[in-house]
């Protein structure tokens, strides 16, 4: 039994890209299903989804329709369209790329990991300096209290800033009021857009947010692990404002809703466009709380909130600066040296606690997300630093923020000319 009626080969016949995108959106819930990290959030008509999902297609198979919709592709000169044509259609061969290579994969196809983070996400994987870890180090040593292992004082002073559970939801609640409220002074948020905060009890997870379309998402935190006082903000910005959720209830009303373009109704963790996209989340903090204003308002609100002394949140500021450049960078580096075969599994852990400065069983439990994950670190570390450098520190610097979170665009689009269109 055919999964469905309309195929890449028959779209040719009407060279239709509305056609193209609605098959591309069954391709991807149908990977979804081998690859459950593969579709971040689905948001289109309850129909398309239903139809899909009422059969199981092979990733052979689904790499076989991928080919057919780029040849369709082929077939439409990008010169007889207008620019947003112009636009849907460059993106949405890259979105399609991107499925077609992730589905062969999971069929059996062999790439390197560098081939693949390339492929997937249309960057390169390059080698770090490991003097630069060691500076980190230093800044480290030289902030933490006390004496001894740098790595069991790191998570000693980290231990002390977890936000008691019974504070947990008043820190929440704090850090996503005034990311909303900073990003709303930069960019209007669609009319209606919600996000809902929740807690839960006995999963696995720290915390995670689930786009449900109409501007709405779901952020559900989990009290019964231990959450420091940063992972709030963190999740705040990144998640919520102006990251993931922002971007998302933007684009939603911009292209499915004004535009029609079906495509961007499913998420991919996959493709070229989510390296810049992921990578524009991560700076969302920086964007928002800029120099010495995110210890400002440790110091002055959340700090309060959660009990802790005031006058230790210039010192937090700086250790969790620190950290986090190490995560983003040192994740990327354990994932390409372990999935590209340079490091055994052992070696890998080793790093992750040598680096990182995790503890062993926090370690594995990283490796087995960096595992599940593949590529996507690099792309993630990757697409940060490509937006960093667009954004850069000048007048305009909000302006191009702006065009690289809420508009469908690649990695070469950033580097390749210097303004926003």
């Amino acid at each position: 039994m055919e999964p469905s009626t309309y195929t890449g080969e028959n779209a040719a016949e009407t060279r239709d890209m509305d056609a193209v995108a609605r098959f591309y959106v069954k391709c991807a819930l149908w990977l979804g299903v081998h690859d459950p990290v593969f579709v971040d959030a689905y948001f289109g008509p309850a129909a398309v989804q239903d139809e899909a999902l009422t059969v199981t297609v092979p990733p052979d198979r689904i790499a076989g329709y991928a080919a057919d919709l780029l040849a369709t592709l082929d077939g439409i000169d990008p010169d007889h369209l207008e620019e947003a044509g112009r636009m849907r259609h460059t993106h949405l061969r890259e979105m399609i790329r991107a499925l077609k290579i992730r589905a062969g994969i999971l069929a059996g196809e062999n790439l390197t990991f560098d081939a693949e983070t390339e492929a997937l996400y249309g960057v390169a994987a390059t080698e770090d300096d490991p003097a630069w870890y060691s500076e980190l180090h230093a800044a480290l040593d030289a902030r933490l209290p006390g004496d001894g292992d740098l790595s069991v004082r790191y998570r000693a002073f980290m231990d002390s800033f977890v936000v008691p559970p019974d504070r947990l939801e008043s820190v929440f609640a704090a850090a996503f009021a005034e990311s909303r409220r900073k990003t709303a002074e930069r960019l209007p948020l669609p009319a209606g857009e919600r996000l809902e905060i929740g807690y839960a009890a006995g999963e696995p997870w720290e915390a995670f947010i689930r786009y449900l379309g109409n501007g709405t998402s779901l952020v559900r935190v989990n009290a019964d692990l231990p959450v420091t006082v940063d992972r709030a903000l963190a999740y705040a910005c990144h998640e919520g404002y102006p990251g993931r959720h922002t971007m998302r209830t933007i684009r939603e009303a911009a292209l499915v809703r004004a535009r029609g373009w079906i495509e961007y109704s499913v998420v991919t963790l996959a493709s070229p466009l989510a390296t810049v996209a992921e990578g524009a989340a991560v700076l969302g903090e920086e964007m928002i709380f800029p120099g010495p204003e995110r210890a400002r308002f440790f110091e002055e609100v959340l700090f309060p909130l959660a009990g802790f002394e005031q006058a230790d949140a210039d010192l937090f500021d700086a250790v969790v600066t620190a950290s986090t450049a190490l995560n983003l960078t040192g994740n990327a580096r354990v994932a390409r040296g372990h999935l590209g075969g340079a490091l055994s599994r052992e070696e890998a852990c080793r790093l992750l606690q040598d680096v990182l400065l995790l503890e062993a069983e926090a370690a594995q439990v990283r490796l087995r997300l960096i595992e599940e994950l593949r590529a996507y670190p690099v792309a993630l570390a990757q697409g940060y630093r490509i937006v960093r450098d667009y954004v850069g520190g000048g007048a305009d610097r909000w302006e191009r923020f702006v065009h690289a979170l809420t508009e469908p665009v690649l990695p070469g689009d950033l580097t390749s000319n210097g303004s926003p269109e």
